[in-house]
């Protein structure tokens, strides 16, 4: 992989945007640098200026790419990506406005995976009608989703991005026989996001649920969760057959006075009282809640819970995330 990028992970290479132009030199001069490169990520501050046209050049350089992930600047050109075309491309991901992109995908319909930002200030989505035949994987605002589907996924990644937006009217575009991840943002005044989930995607394997706050409202507003009722939360998983992971984030601690952390998970996959019938494929089960030891909530805790062999579930880690962290199962 080829990375240029102002700062990121220490696993993974750091270069300078000013190199950028130093790759352009070289790739001007030998033109089988950039034939080599197959995955490209440009990464660069989100309030700062950028050399446009280096980007651009550099893209020229690199015809073989399979896997594009472009973080740019908002204020990038709408033109930045005009006249670029890789025949190999595949997995694409971007968070320019969808105005900016819409001749670029017009051009690129065998795309695998698809991740886009948000949308920008469009009434309606740019990309509506865009014709994706191998799309298996996608990632985009709720309110983009229903114009941009057109076949079955396989994974799907439903966002948030508007106080208007409703994840359900997404998860009823959703062909549910072949999907088998999904992630879903929800407001935490959606109580039946699991129901729609449900109706959407019967035979999923892995689901994550990420709540996020409304602006207006502090602290999460009401205590009110779907998952307080354990039974009726614990009906609706099983209604999940094929679930084999969860995850769930909430901007509250799950745990009260009364429950701890383990009686609520056990609720949910092995049920309440005697004649309960235990979830038969869930074996994983991970919580981003708010950790009830620091006053603000700028820090949560993250675990994982595993069902053991005997089916009784046990806590296998813990560990303190920021509020935009989080984690692939």
């Amino acid at each position: 992989m080829s990375v240029l990028r102002d700062s990121g992970s220490p696993t993974r290479s750091r270069l300078r945007a000013s190199l950028a132009i130093n790759f352009v030199v070289l790739g001007n001069f030998n033109s089988n640098i950039g034939r080599v490169v197959e995955d490209l990520s440009i990464v660069l501050p989100s309030n700062a200026g950028y050399p446009a046209q280096a980007v651009r050049a550099v893209l020229r350089l690199t015809p073989n790419i399979e896997s594009l992930v472009l973080n740019l600047p908002l204020e990038s050109p709408i033109t930045l990506l005009s006249g670029l075309h890789f025949p190999n491309l595949r997995i694409f991901s971007a968070n320019l406005p969808h105005r900016a992109l819409v001749s670029f995908l017009n051009t690129h319909s065998l795309l695998n995976a698809l991740a886009l930002g948000g949308c920008g200030r469009s009434s309606s989505c740019p990309l509506r009608g865009i014709e994706f035949n191998d799309l298996s994987n996608l990632q985009c605002p709720s309110r983009c989703f229903v114009g941009i589907l057109r076949g079955p996924l396989v994974v799907a990644t439903v966002n948030l991005s508007r106080m208007s937006s409703m994840s359900s009217l997404a998860l009823q575009s959703l062909s549910s026989s072949h999907l088998h991840s999904l992630t879903v943002d929800y407001f935490n005044n959606d109580f039946d996001v699991l129901l729609h989930v449900i109706d959407a995607a019967p035979n999923l394997r892995k689901l994550k649920l990420n709540e996020k706050a409304q602006p207006q409202r502090r602290h999460g507003g009401s205590m009110r969760r779907p998952w307080n009722d354990l039974r009726a939360w614990h009906r609706a998983l099983l209604r999940l057959p094929l679930l084999e992971e969860f995850m769930l984030r909430t901007l509250l601690s799950i745990r009260t006075g009364s429950r701890t952390e383990l009686d609520i998970v056990s609720a949910w996959a092995l049920g309440t009282g005697r004649r309960a019938t235990p979830h038969p494929n869930l074996y994983h089960i991970a919580l981003i809640q708010r950790d009830l030891g620091v006053a603000t909530g700028a820090q949560q805790q993250l675990s994982h819970w595993f069902k053991h062999e005997r089916g009784m579930w046990a806590r296998v880690s813990t560990a303190a995330v920021g509020p935009s962290e989080s984690f692939t199962m």
